[in-house]
């Protein structure tokens, strides 16, 4: 595989990870405004900082 394949793999498995750890923190805030308005701002914080946790580990 060339560089360009390479360069061009990394870029979209990045992209992919972002997005789908995004699209998962605002789903759950979502939620947590719906369904437990009380406590949505922290479950939302706890699920975003293990979410970021566990896609920053290799």
């Amino acid at each position: 595989m060339t560089f360009f394949g390479k360069w061009l793999r990394w870029q979209l498995r990045l992209l992919a990870s972002i997005v789908i750890c995004a699209v998962l923190i605002v789903s759950v805030a979502a939620l947590g405004g719906k369904f437990w308005p009380d406590y949505a701002w922290g479950v939302t914080a706890v699920f975003a900082v293990a979410i970021i946790w566990l896609a920053s580990r290799k």
